[in-house]
């Protein structure tokens, strides 16, 4: 029983990986607002009733491919158990703004992707991951859960409002450069 239930774990990731490469490949090639489940359904070979078991619709699958992008990016420039310092802030920020960097390349935006949507994920998740870093850190003293929430969220619109507005506008600093900026401003004490 336990080994089926791990191959049906496995088929559902498998389909869902199938439905996000396709997503991705339609955004490409057509763009958000052009595309349409049918064909994220037909570019991942599987049926739109197929697609719906997963999604709801392709905003829904938009934040997920989102999320776990940028997820993945804040995995790599700091782990999940580093404590909360100057030094995983200032990975955490080089890791934002080069994220932006790569999205609007010192530009306003493109059209591709609703950028309402792309930014309000990645500002959940960045504070999201803050949390988490904060929560876990043995050596961060212990707060009230709500308290805590507000201080990482105080922390991402901190590296995240500068991190947009730098990698939108011609460039005059390098990332390093924004990085001390921001982490000048971000308070990473243990008060």
């Amino acid at each position: 029983m336990a080994s089926t239930d791990k191959n049906g774990d496995r088929r559902i990731e498998r389909t869902r990986q199938l439905l996000r490469e396709g997503f991705v490949e339609m955004i490409r090639e057509k763009g958000f607002s052009a595309m349409s489940v049918q064909d994220i359904a037909e570019r991942a070979n599987v049926s739109r009733g197929t697609f719906y078991i997963h999604y709801t619709d392709k905003y829904m699958l938009l934040e997920h491919v989102i999320r776990d992008n940028f997820g993945k990016l804040l995995m790599n420039a700091v782990s999940p158990n580093s404590p909360w310092n100057r030094e995983t802030a200032r990975k955490i920020v080089i890791a934002v703004l080069q994220c932006f960097e790569g999205k609007y390349s010192h530009r306003q935006p493109s059209s591709r992707v609703p950028v309402s949507i792309l930014e309000e994920t990645i500002h959940e998740e960045l504070t999201r991951y803050i949390s988490g870093l904060m929560r876990n850190d043995p050596g961060y003293p212990l707060v009230d859960p709500l308290q805590l929430k507000a201080r990482a969220r105080a922390v991402s619109w901190a590296i995240f409002g500068p991190a947009i507005q730098w990698a939108r506008e011609p460039r005059t600093m390098s990332d390093e450069q924004m990085a001390e900026v921001i982490l000048s401003v971000v308070e990473v004490g243990r008060r």
